[in-house]
């Protein structure tokens, strides 16, 4: 198992560390480096996600750097977690980041310009969200995990995430960012800008 201070004190020097509540599962430290993000819990049984860099940054949006799927490792406690980032372009679904390890599917969606939807599965089938992650200044992420709601006269109860799904999904979110422009977005900001 890896851990997030692995005895290496010369990586921690340009480090900085931010406090994480989850909400369901207690608090979780993430670990900021350059080319890394860490994160893992504070109480109960240890488990610890990474996702490094391992190529150059190519994108200053992204804080892990990339959003190149060949330029990135992640794991947790040690098996791999496969990480399909998209291009962050015009449309939120290019925001999209699937997220699969040990046999789970998960992806972390834009909601809104700042928001970011935590999904079990592939797609969003409207009973399959997990919550709401934002990525605030400083580093942190906000989670709001989703409660039960009506839809035409049926009670939905949303899906509780594993221990390892929160985990995988504040850290995917801390290093990806959230949110998502969209092509509305972007229309009525040139509008805006034109129209006195």
């Amino acid at each position: 198992m890896q851990d997030c201070d692995d005895g290496n004190l010369g990586r921690f020097e340009n480090s900085t560390s931010v406090l994480v509540e989850t909400g369901i599962y207690g608090e979780l430290d993430l670990i900021y480096r350059d080319d890394e993000i860490c994160g893992s819990y504070r109480g109960g049984v240890p488990i610890t996600v990474t996702i490094s860099r391992t190529g150059p940054r190519t994108s200053d949006s992204a804080p892990i750097g990339t959003r190149a799927a060949a330029h990135l490792q992640a794991s947790i406690d040690g098996r791999d977690i496969v990480l399909d980032p998209g291009r962050a372009r015009l449309f939120k679904r290019s925001y999209r980041i699937g997220i699969q390890y040990s046999g789970r599917t998960l992806t972390l969606r834009a909601k809104n310009l700042e928001d970011s939807v935590l999904l079990d599965g592939s797609s969003d089938r409207g009973d399959n969200e997990f919550g709401v992650l934002t990525r605030v200044f400083g580093g942190g992420v906000d989670v709001l995990w989703s409660l039960p709601f009506t839809m035409v006269n049926k009670t939905i109860e949303p899906p509780t995430p594993s221990r390892e799904d929160a985990l995988v999904g504040i850290v995917v979110a801390a290093a990806f960012g959230t949110g998502g422009l969209s092509l509305t977005t972007i229309v009525m900001g040139a509008l805006e800008s034109i129209l006195p």
